[in-house]
C-alpha cells in the first residue's frame, strides 16, 4: 500500500481493485533527466479496457496520434486538471495537499508530485466525479459499477515542452477481485531490511536504497495467499539519518540530519518493498554543530505492516 496526502492507496503494483483507492503514477523522464511539466503542458488521463483496445489505433487518430473523441467516450475514468471544461480549456495542476477523499473536483484531478512525476487517483469508494469528453461528470459508482477484473491501459496526453506537439503515452495495469484474503489465524510477520548504499562521494546526490523482505511465518497459510499479503502490507514509510561523531569529543555524539517526521512524505516505496530517499550530500556542508560533512552515519527506515510499525535496527554508511 501507500500514502497520498495521508489518504491509503494502493499503488498500481499491488493488486488494486476498483472498490478502493487506486493511485497510477507516471514518470516522465528525457535524457536521463526528469521533464518539468506545467499546467499547460498536461491535458488529460484516461482509463480504457484492454480487451476492446488491443492496439494504439482503436483509440488514437491516425492523423494526430491522440486521442479520439469516439474513444474517449467510451472511456472507464477520466481524469484532468483542476478547472478543465469541454472545448480544451486548461486548468492547474494539482499538489499532493489538494487531495481529499471525499466528493470534490480534486478526485478527478491531475496531481504534480514532483518534477517530471504525476499521478491521478481512481477512488472506487466514494461518490466522486469523472469528468467525460464532453465535460459532463459521472459519478464513481456509475463508471465503475461491475467493472471486472482484467488488464486495462491508462493514455497519459503531454507535451515535453512548451512548444512541442502533443504526445500521448500508454501504460498497462490491472485490477483484481482475489485481493481480499480471509484467515483462520493471526498472521505471524518478520521483516528484514538491507542498505545498498554503503560509501557516498560527498557533492553527490544520492537515493538511498533500503530493501525490505516480509516474511510471513505461519505453516498453514498456503504460498499463493502469502504472495498476495506481501504485495500491499507496507503502508507508509520514514527514514531518520544521523551523523556519528564518537571520535570527536568537541561535537555532541550524534546529530540529526533528517529525522522520521521531516522525511515522511519524502520516502519511495517500489513494487518490491526497498524503500528510497534522496540524500544531497550538499545540504551537509557548513553545518557547525554536525562537525565535518565527511564521516560515518546511520540510517533507520520506520514504517507500518498492518497494525505494527516496524523500527529497522541502525545501518551505517559513510560519506567520502
Amino acid at each position: 500500500m501507500g500514502v497520498f496526502n495521508n489518504s491509503i492507496v494502493t499503488e498500481r503494483n499491488q493488486r488494486p481493485s476498483f472498490n478502493g483507492r487506486t493511485i497510477l503514477r507516471a514518470y516522465f523522464m528525457r535524457d536521463g533527466e526528469y521533464v518539468s511539466l506545467g499546467n499547460s503542458q498536461v491535458s488529460s488521463v484516461m482509463l480504457f479496457k484492454k480487451e476492446a483496445n488491443t492496439s494504439p489505433s482503436s483509440i488514437l487518430e491516425a492523423s494526430t496520434g491522440l486521442v479520439s473523441d469516439t474513444a474517449a467516450a467510451t472511456a472507464v475514468w477520466r481524469w484532468s486538471t483542476s478547472g478543465s471544461v469541454a472545448g480544451g480549456a486548461t486548468g492547474d495542476l494539482l499538489s499532493e495537499t489538494d487531495y481529499v477523499q471525499t466528493d470534490t473536483p480534486s478526485c478527478s484531478g491531475i496531481y504534480l508530485v514532483a518534477p517530471g512525476r504525476l499521478a491521478v487517483v481512481l477512488n472506487g469508494v466514494t461518490n466522486v466525479s469523472s469528468l467525460l469528453e464532453d465535460g459532463t461528470s459521472v459519478s464513481s459508482s456509475t463508471q465503475l459499477s461491475g467493472e471486472p477484473a482484467a488488464p486495462y491501459i491508462d493514455v497519459w496526453t503531454v507535451k515535453l515542452c512548451e512548444a512541442c506537439d502533443w504526445t500521448t503515452f500508454i501504460n498497462d495495469t490491472e485490477f483484481f477481485q482475489n485481493n481480499a484474503v480471509i484467515l483462520t489465524e493471526p498472521l505471524l510477520l518478520r521483516t528484514k531490511e538491507r542498505l545498498y548504499n554503503k560509501k557516498i562521494e560527498l557533492g553527490s546526490i544520492e537515493k538511498i536504497k533500503i530493501g525490505t523482505e516480509v516474511i510471513i511465518e505461519n505453516k498453514n497459510i498456503d504460498d499463493s495467499i502469502k504472495n498476495v499479503l506481501k504485495d500491499g502490507l507496507i503502508t507508509s514509510g520514514a527514514v531518520q539519518i544521523v551523523k556519528q561523531n564518537d571520535a570527536d569529543h568537541t561535537l555532541a555524539s550524534r546529530y540529526t540530519v533528517t529525522s522520521f517526521l521531516a522525511s515522511t512524505g519524502f520516502v519511495e516505496v517500489t513494487q518490491d518493498n526497498t524503500f528510497l530517499y534522496k540524500l544531497d550530500t550538499n545540504l551537509l556542508t557548513g553545518i557547525d554543530d554536525m562537525g565535518t560533512a565527511v564521516g560515518t552515519y546511520t540510517i533507520q527506515v520506520k514504517y507500518n505492516v498492518l497494525d505494527e510499525t516496524i523500527l529497522s535496527p541502525l545501518m551505517y554508511f559513510t560519506i567520502v
